[in-house]
């Protein structure tokens, strides 16, 4: 790699950093995310009609009039009444059942699932945690309790009332699956009982399952699969109309992207429940149902994939439509995915009731113990990475193995939370040096194969003021291309950024970071830089130019995005 390869990733939202309850993409060579910008995207957002508290009405007035006197009645199976039955919605359902079915795009054993549903009716507290792009993050809602992750957590909590209950948020914008596969074992605890997975719409598009794309979504479902809790792991496959063309099609192709249909084999393989935004709703949104509306979007200054202006609706007829912009869904979108997700806790609950697929109908369980275990990678030659490296904020310290002139320390101390101080190695001194050394082999137990390279992404404060450059270069162990990283810009704010170069596979990989004299692109009185993570993967990482993804994953990592009960 030649010269500078500074790309954005974008940083944990401050809303999803921090609790839930206070609040709740493209991989390199591939076409960039773009919302015309998610700032305004969220400005606008903001303007959208917040989420209707008295939806939740015709729900709960159903179950007072009918099976049960409260929502809190349904912790435990009533004796006199299959607790299926008792299981609604908090809201009024836009899905019919109809579509909830088609909506079904793998059900599988279920025996996860079903286990989560055990303890659910037992009246114990779950963990669930959502990982994905802008749509977990609740882009599109406008609230984040409008999103559909505390929508699918409004369903828990009143369907099944424990304060134990938690919901963690890892959603970050603009990435695919690499990233999560960096820092699975960060984001996601041994504790978990449900992990969602939303990552379909920033995956490449149509990649061969011998890709380096589509063996790191491998590789996050297998760690996901490994942890301790034995969790329910489940796909959701989102749908955007106006980013589904080709073959003549300006916008809802049914069978584009590929990536839908080839991740779903993963689910057949590793018995993975999935489920598919686009079987539920494309008839509806083909035939323009109110509510399911697709030739128009919410936010202004929105362009399909080939630059046309998508059509906005007018102030009155907003809610005929699905869509927010040309990716995310608008309140009813988000409501629409919480409702498909929680169909498949209520036929787990159902199938846990024995209502259906009696064992005693069929042959005896198997009682081999391989079939218990994760089976060999679908991908040949996949094999697991445990090597992968995510280092950031503490862990990030001890990275760095030599310096001189660098000091490790927090650029805003007065910050409440370790994220918000920003602890990073800084120096302001042009001559000053600071070397880093970490593991950049794909599997620990081999030598590296020579030619073989990993991807390092090198994590530094970017600011409009006092910023100098470094030259980043190999000095021991590895080899690599020459770089300089930069820490100017002219925007007036001051962010994590990502400054990516690749390596060759080493046990002791040492780069050397040197403040440079030079200016950056932006010339700046000063020479500060500050190194703040690192992360070294074997698979791509979707980067993006949308300026806060490196912040968005350090807080998903770091801190707690955790919804309670009340």
């Amino acid at each position: 790699m030649e010269g500078t390869h500074d790309a954005a990733l974008s940083a944990m939202h401050s809303a999803g950093a921090a609790s839930l309850a206070a609040s709740t993409q493209p991989a390199l060579g591939l076409e960039p995310l773009d919302e015309s910008g998610e700032a305004e995207a969220e400005a606008e957002q903001r303007q959208q009609p917040a989420a209707d508290s008295s939806s939740a009405a015709p729900g709960l007035a159903a179950l007072e009039d009918g099976t049960a006197a409260t929502a809190a009645a349904l912790s435990l199976p009533n004796p006199d009444l299959p607790v299926t039955r008792s299981l609604r919605m908090p809201w009024a359902p836009l899905l019919a059942a109809e579509e909830v079915k088609r909506g079904l795009a793998y059900y599988g054993s279920g025996t996860r699932l079903e286990a989560v549903a055990a303890k659910l009716m037992a009246g114990r507290p779950i963990k669930i945690f959502t990982l994905g792009g802008s749509v977990t993050k609740g882009q599109g809602a406008s609230s984040p309790e409008a999103a559909y992750p505390s929508r699918l957590f409004e369903f828990i909590t009143a369907n099944f009332p424990n304060k134990g209950h938690q919901l963690i948020n890892k959603g970050v914008g603009a990435t695919s699956s690499g990233i999560f596969a960096a820092c699975a074992e960060q984001m996601v605890s041994d504790d978990a009982d449900l992990i969602i997975v939303e990552l379909t719409i920033n995956e490449h598009p149509d990649e061969e399952y011998t890709g380096k794309q589509r063996q790191g979504y491998e590789q996050l479902l297998r760690k996901l699969l490994k942890l301790p809790s034995r969790p329910a792991v489940m796909q959701v496959h989102h749908y955007a109309w106006w980013r589904a063309e080709g073959d003549g099609a300006a916008a809802g192709l049914f069978y584009f992207p590929a990536a839908e249909a080839q991740l779903t084999v993963m689910s057949q393989y590793y018995d993975i429940p999935a489920l598919s935004l686009r079987s539920a709703i494309f008839p509806l949104l083909q035939a323009g149902v109110p509510g399911f509306k697709a030739n128009k979007v919410l936010n202004q200054n929105q362009v399909t994939m080939s630059g046309k202006p998508i059509p906005v609706a007018a102030p009155e007829e907003r809610d005929q439509y699905f869509y927010y912009d040309r990716s995310h869904p608008a309140d009813g979108g988000h409501r629409v995915i919480a409702e498909l997700i929680a169909s498949l806790v209520m036929r787990a609950v159902e199938r846990e009731e024995g209502v259906s697929c009696s064992p005693s109908r069929w042959a005896q369980p198997r009682a081999q113990p391989e079939l218990r275990e994760l089976p060999p990678p679908m991908v040949p030659g996949n094999a697991d990475a445990p090597t992968t490296l995510c280092a950031m904020q503490e862990d990030f310290k001890g990275v760095v193995v030599e310096s001189e002139g660098f000091e490790y320390k927090a650029e805003r101390p007065q910050e409440s939370t370790f994220v918000g101080q920003k602890w990073g190695w800084t120096s302001d001194t042009p001559g000053a040096w600071a070397e880093l050394e970490f593991d950049s082999r794909r599997d620990a137990t081999k030598d590296a194969s020579h030619g073989n390279w990993a991807s390092v992404y090198l994590s530094h404060l970017k600011s409009y003021e006092g910023m100098g450059t470094a030259r980043v270069a190999c000095v021991s162990g590895c080899h690599c291309q020459k770089t300089v990283l930069d820490g100017t810009w002219e925007q007036q704010a001051t962010l994590m950024q990502i400054h990516g170069f690749k390596v060759t596979q080493h046990e002791r990989c040492r780069v050397r970071v040197s403040v440079g004299k030079k200016p950056g692109a932006v010339p700046q009185q000063g020479h500060k830089v500050t190194l703040m993570a690192i992360m070294v993967s074997h698979y791509p990482l979707r980067m993006d130019t949308f300026d806060r993804t490196a912040e968005e994953v350090a807080a998903s990592v770091t801190g707690p995005t955790t919804q309670a009960a009340a």
